[in-house]
């Protein structure tokens, strides 16, 4: 039987099989699993650690570009000798309780790297853009050594909110046909983020684009 204890070192040593494990626990609905990741979660909160980790929340619109450019920032950190973690958060059906989980596929290159780790996971219905048990994910990628911990919010809008208590900074992105969308995020989540990234400036969106930096520049004053 796997112990809470042997779970533990070989999250610590970098085991990403022990990882995926821990946070499959810790986002079960089954009773006994949740016990064991409570279990978990206490041990690891008592651990320390050499180094502290990066956590970034990327948020912003759904087709903003977040799943690329993470795979830009990923790929450019691997390279660095940097260790990734990127969790991306997939909205559920409110029918069926399903999830995609599609966001990994955008980021192929970046999830082969033996450095990089990347996990999709459901709302399961968890307002705020992430989940109930993202801030133990969280916490299990530092336990394993990542050195910089992405967390990629549903993108809604104003909800998302919650991934800014979670992360040390946030990051929005923004296409340059966001129109009438700005004005729904600024009284929200742009609120609480510490940078705005206008993204897919090039081509015929360049005019765009630095509309909507100047719309941005005003927004946040």
């Amino acid at each position: 039987m796997t112990t809470v204890k042997t779970i533990l070192n070989r999250l610590v040593s970098g085991d990403r099989t022990a990882l995926a494990y821990a946070i499959t626990l810790v986002e079960s609905q089954n009773q006994n699993k949740r016990s064991l990741a409570t279990e978990m979660v206490e041990c690891a909160n008592h651990l320390s650690k050499n180094w502290i980790s990066a956590r970034v929340a990327i948020t912003g619109a759904p087709g903003a570009g977040k799943s690329c450019l993470l795979e830009r920032l990923g790929m450019s950190l691997v390279r660095k000798g940097k260790r990734v973690a990127v969790l991306a958060i997939d909205p559920s059906s409110p029918t069926t309780k399903g999830s995609l989980l599609g966001d990994k596929t955008r980021m192929a290159e970046l999830s082969r790297q033996t450095k990089a780790f990347v996990r999709p996971s459901p709302t399961n219905g968890w307002l705020g853009g992430v989940t109930r048990a993202t801030g133990e994910t969280v916490l299990f990628c530092e336990l394993a050594g990542y050195d910089v911990i992405f967390v990629e919010t549903v993108g809604v809008g104003q909800s998302e909110a919650a991934a800014s208590h979670v992360t040390d900074c946030c990051t929005i992105v923004l296409s340059p046909n966001a129109g009438d969308e700005l004005q729904a995020l600024k009284r929200g989540v742009m609120e609480l983020c510490d940078f705005f990234l206008v993204s897919k400036c090039d081509g015929d969106s360049i005019s765009a684009a630095n509309r909507l930096k100047s719309e941005l520049l005003s927004a946040s004053k």
